[in-house]
């Protein structure tokens, strides 16, 4: 994926009705897709790719393997998961791992209500991994208070990749300051080293910040984050969305009246 912040899901299935079923859910909300018709090519993808929604069919995958390996993942086991079912071959209880069940046929309307009220869930997942790309000048004073200028190459809420020529001492703690884009306040921070690499490049983890500075650096970074996501704003949900509870629903069917 190209941007960062885009969501990504993962459907699997080779029962063509179920995915033309799916698609137009995703598509509308800005969800990118990637099918695959064989298990094998998904385990695959899954381990090099960060995703936010798996949609398995157990006809092909009656173990949920793709799911459960999913749940082990460092990176995807947060994903929401559909596990699409026939409801006559499957007892209750066999898609226990995922976050919504739904039976065959799909209803493209059931499908559209689940996804819509799975988005907050995919979104919160998403913004847990989020590193936004960010060149500005930071300085940089070490354990020895010593001072040193480099910049800055992306920042989480909780994490910061610098590019400095600093004597690095693995572990060490030091102090940075540097403003963010569009802003005139200045952040100052203490960050501990976690990885090193070429041409001055360091991980650092934000381990002490006050609470305004915390608060300046979470709402700019969320900011920039609906920006980038470049998909369609959803104001509110919808008061069948809201009033679903997103554990292991069966039957989603339109309401009537």
């Amino acid at each position: 994926m190209n941007n960062p912040c885009e969501l990504h899901a993962l459907v699997v299935g080779r029962d063509v009705t179920m995915v033309d079923a799916i698609l137009p859910s995703l598509r509308e909300l800005g969800i990118a897709p990637s099918v695959y018709a064989q298990p094998d090519p998904a385990l695959q993808m899954l381990t090099q790719e960060k995703v936010d929604a798996l949609f398995i069919d157990r006809e092909l995958d009656p173990e949920l393997t793709i799911l459960k390996r999913m749940r082990n993942s460092p990176s995807n086991r947060g994903a929401v998961a559909f596990a699409i079912v026939a409801e006559r071959k499957f007892p209750d209880n066999a898609s226990s791992a995922a976050d919504f069940v739904m039976d065959k046929p799909l209803a493209p309307v059931a499908v559209n209500r689940a996804v819509r009220a799975a988005f907050g869930m995919m979104l919160k997942q998403r913004k847990r991994y989020f590193r936004y790309p960010l060149r500005v000048p930071v300085c940089l004073t070490d354990s020895s208070y010593r001072r040193f200028v480099g910049e800055t190459l992306n920042i989480s809420k909780t994490g910061i990749a610098v590019e400095c020529a600093a004597p690095w001492v693995a572990a060490d703690t030091v102090q940075l300051e540097f403003e963010l884009p569009r802003s005139s306040y200045k952040l100052s921070c203490r960050a501990q080293l976690i990885w090193l690499g070429e041409q001055g490049k360091a991980g650092l983890c934000l381990t002490h910040m006050n609470a305004a500075d915390k608060r300046c650096l979470e709402d700019w970074i969320e900011e920039e984050f609906h920006r980038s996501l470049q998909m369609p704003a959803l104001a509110t949900r919808s008061k069948a969305a809201r009033r679903m509870n997103p554990l292991n629903r069966r039957g989603m069917e339109p309401e009537h009246g």
